[in-house]
């Protein structure tokens, strides 16, 4: 198994376990997998949401905020594309959430992880920002 084959190996896996960490709202779990100069981009942000996270610090707090909110959160993942020539994996999933007070949150997204010495370096989040709304809307009040 040359490099780069056991680096996808170890990135398809980090990309499962990213999933897995935030089904069960494990956020320190879940910050261990993020490089401290990781970035979230979110190239069509809803109204009231930022078009990118930056910094591991900034990212965890974000998500403690997001997921102190979600009664439940499920992704399904449907489909991942390792990138042939690079580290970068590309993920099909769909999202299912419980806010707090009962409403439901769900969304398709495709995201394209970008990974340096096996962490998160860049982590780029299409979905459809008018779904995401309810989301933002319920942050906004809490």
């Amino acid at each position: 198994m040359n490099d780069l084959h056991a680096n996808q190996t170890r990135n398809i896996e980090a990309v499962r376990r990213f999933f897995d960490l935030l089904h069960r709202k494990d956020i320190e779990g879940w910050a261990e997998l993020w490089a401290d100069n990781g970035r979230i981009i979110v190239p069509y942000p809803p109204t009231g949401f930022g078009d990118s996270i930056d910094g591991k610090a900034a990212i965890v707090t974000a998500f403690k905020g997001l997921f102190g909110n979600f009664e439940s959160f499920e992704s399904e993942v449907t489909a991942i594309y390792p990138a042939a020539d690079s580290e970068a994996v590309v993920v099909e999933y769909r999202n299912r959430a419980v806010i707090a007070g009962g409403a439901e949150y769900t969304n398709s997204n495709i995201a394209i992880f970008r990974f340096e010495n096996g962490l998160i370096v860049a982590y780029h989040d299409y979905f459809d920002p008018r779904r995401f709304q309810i989301v933002v809307d319920t942050l906004a009040k809490g």
